[in-house]
């Protein structure tokens, strides 16, 4: 019995999307694509949305995978339309992000050639290989399907990231015999039994463990492992940035957010075991503006991650243990058994140093914090982009929830906040989402304000107002001697512009009229713009 099907390629990348789940696909139609946007508009299954930038529709997808745990998928054409996806692709790839991106390109006898064929970047596939775990150029027609669902086996196996798939748009338009695929394959692989001994057998023996979280708890689904692990233990959690949400900060055992070196150094140096759990001990929050993490020799670091070649990377562990962070901790549970947990931790010197802030921590910038927080459900999902006020909340604004803050951490790319908020709502149209931007950083993607408005989103963008790029002033500034310059903005009338592109537009008399505002807005049938004129220096020390 022939099992095989007649379609255009268009239709076999639209039906591995859809047999792989897929339901939301973010992109922007060009001459070079349509056949996939063909095979989307015969089908009810995979609802697109439309982008009014590349870059916007791949923030997107990056911020559908970060509130849903669910892959992005980006459709965008050859050549312009395909790198303007690069820069949030930096991003997915430093966050491990689960985002495809399917680009079309030049036809295939051109492939490769430098002829100045319509909108030909030569070896296009090249250009994304740094910024993906794969990058796969299709080099015959029939092996369209096998590549999707080989992308989507990647994303299930290994350390997500990115993928991007580039197909010739010959191949698109033309059909042939291809089998279909079952989808759904991939599995993390398991801890090694051995290992996950070794790590019980040390943490039981320890006096004071401590457990640092990373993103890899949450994209495991292993939160409440985590929660289990650390009151067996009676072990503090430390979490990443990514892993913000992990297990809720306002649980006892929860201490801080790693980069806070003021809350979290002194905790780390007392430690005699540290369990890491799904990080990577990335630079930027372990030798950055803040922390300057080390280990002494007496400490026992134990590194699980599913990604080997993490581990060991900045910090030597005695204990590596690859594998999934799900089955890690449920395999130590086990191993555990039931018991008491020692009592070595001082827990009330703990605590005492989890307020910690310098003095630059004002009582504004704490006021503000506290009002979005109370105005806010427990599991609304905050977007984050590159301003003031976000380098605060990246360790000062209370996570509750997994999969709830949004933060481009990994690049520190501004940008960010509107489109990953769109697609935050998307993925997850039950939860309120808030973004908070920057003037400069709203100005990077306004744009896309435009397609909130066309799917009537109702996301609230709270842009953050000094009229100057405050970040990069306060460095100038600090750096050299009180001198600075090229940071100051013109900026439009921010809520007239969002009234201009037909969503809601109000400018907030102050941070006591926040949250009225905010339970208005998250009220509202389409997006709304709220203005708040404030100026936020950073929390970093020179």
């Amino acid at each position: 019995m022939n099992d095989r099907s007649t379609r255009t390629g268009g239709e076999w990348i639209v039906d591995a999307l859809r047999v792989e789940g897929v339901r939301h696909v973010f992109g922007i139609p060009g001459v070079h694509n349509l056949a996939i946007y063909d095979a989307l508009i015969r089908q009810s299954e995979i609802t697109h949305v439309l982008a009014r930038h590349e870059a916007g529709a791949a923030f997107m997808a990056d911020g559908y995978a970060r509130a849903s745990g669910a892959p992005g998928v980006v459709v965008v054409t050859t050549g312009p339309g395909a790198t303007n996806a690069l820069t949030p692709l930096v991003e997915s790839y430093a966050g491990s992000m689960p985002v495809l991106v399917v680009m079309s390109d030049v036809a295939s006898p051109l492939v490769g050639r430098d002829l100045g064929a319509l909108h030909e970047v030569v070896n296009q596939i090249e250009c994304f290989r740094p910024v993906t775990r794969w990058a796969e150029a299709v080099t015959e027609a029939a092996a369209i399907p096998t590549t999707v669902h080989g992308a989507f086996d990647l994303l299930r196996t290994g350390r997500p990231g990115p993928i991007a798939i580039s197909v010739p748009n010959d191949f698109l338009t033309s059909r042939f015999d291809a089998a279909p695929g079952g989808g759904g394959h991939g599995r993390r692989p398991p801890c090694h039994v051995e290992a996950i001994h070794e790590a019980a057998r040390l943490l039981a023996a320890a006096s004071r463990p401590l457990l640092i979280a990373g993103g890899g708890v949450i994209a495991a689904e292993a939160d409440a492992e985590l929660a289990r692990l650390a009151r067996r233990l009676g072990a503090p959690v430390i979490t990443t940035v990514m892993g913000r949400g992990a297990i809720s900060e306002r649980d006892p055992l929860w201490h801080g957010v790693l980069p806070n070196s003021r809350a979290t150094e002194a905790v780390i140096k007392a430690a005699d075991v540290i369990l890491a759990v799904g990080c990577r001990f990335a630079h930027r929050s372990t030798q950055g503006l803040l922390l300057n993490l080390s280990f002494e020799p007496s400490q026992t670091l134990i590194h699980l991650d599913l990604d080997p070649t993490v581990i060991g990377r900045l910090f030597k562990s005695e204990l590596p243990v690859v594998g999934d962070a799900k089955d890690g901790l449920t395999r130590l549970l086990e191993r555990l058994g039931p018991g008491t947990a020692r009592a070595g931790w001082d827990h009330r010197w703990r605590e005492s140093l989890r307020p910690a802030a310098s003095a630059r921590y004002t009582p504004e910038v704490a006021r503000l914090i506290e009002t979005l927080r109370g105005a806010l459900p427990d599991d609304a999902i905050v977007v984050n982009d590159q301003t003031g006020i976000n380098y605060w909340m990246e360790w000062r604004f209370p996570v509750l929830r997994p999969r709830t803050f949004l933060y481009p951490v990994g690049s520190a790319t501004l940008g960010y906040g509107v489109p990953a908020a769109i697609g935050a709502k998307i993925a997850r149209p039950d939860r309120a989402v808030v973004a908070v931007v920057g003037d400069g950083g709203f100005m990077y993607s306004v744009n896309e304000l435009a397609t909130a408005v066309k799917y009537r989103l109702p996301v609230v963008f709270l842009v953050m107002n000094d009229d100057r790029y405050g970040a990069i002033k306060w460095l100038q500034q600090t750096i050299f001697e009180g001198r600075w310059g090229e940071a100051d903005l013109a900026n439009p009338d921010f809520p007239a512009l969002a009234r201009a592109f037909g969503a809601r537009g109000e400018r907030v008399d102050g941070v006591d009229a926040l949250g009225a505002a905010l339970e208005t807005a998250l009220a509202a049938d389409g997006p709304t713009v709220l203005e708040l004129r404030m100026t936020v220096d950073p929390p970093w020390e020179l």
